[in-house]
């Protein structure tokens, strides 16, 4: 009889935690009869609306902020992505 490879064995194990998982995911859908939605879930910790000034501001306004700050990735961000990132950069 051949020896099981190190990638026979590793794969063994994956498939092993995917099954396990599975299980356990269809369990506890299962015993869960009340429909979930994002409103349940509640705020994301550390996120909050707004402010009336960023609101205010324009796009080209919050992009030079995020530059003053030197906020990765600023290019590529819409607007409200900009107003988060500048919450985060100023804490």
């Amino acid at each position: 009889m051949a020896k099981e490879s190190l990638g026979d064995k590793l794969e063994k194990q994956v498939q092993n935690l995917k099954g396990g998982l599975k299980g356990v995911a269809e369990k506890l859908t299962a015993e869960d009869t009340e429909p979930r939605t994002d409103a349940m879930a509640g705020p994301i910790s550390g996120s909050r609306p707004p402010t009336q000034r960023e609101r205010e501001q324009t796009k080209e306004q919050l992009y030079a902020e995020a530059q003053r700050l030197d906020v990765k990735g600023r290019s590529t961000m819409t607007k409200s992505e900009l107003e988060k990132a500048i919450r985060a950069a100023r804490r």
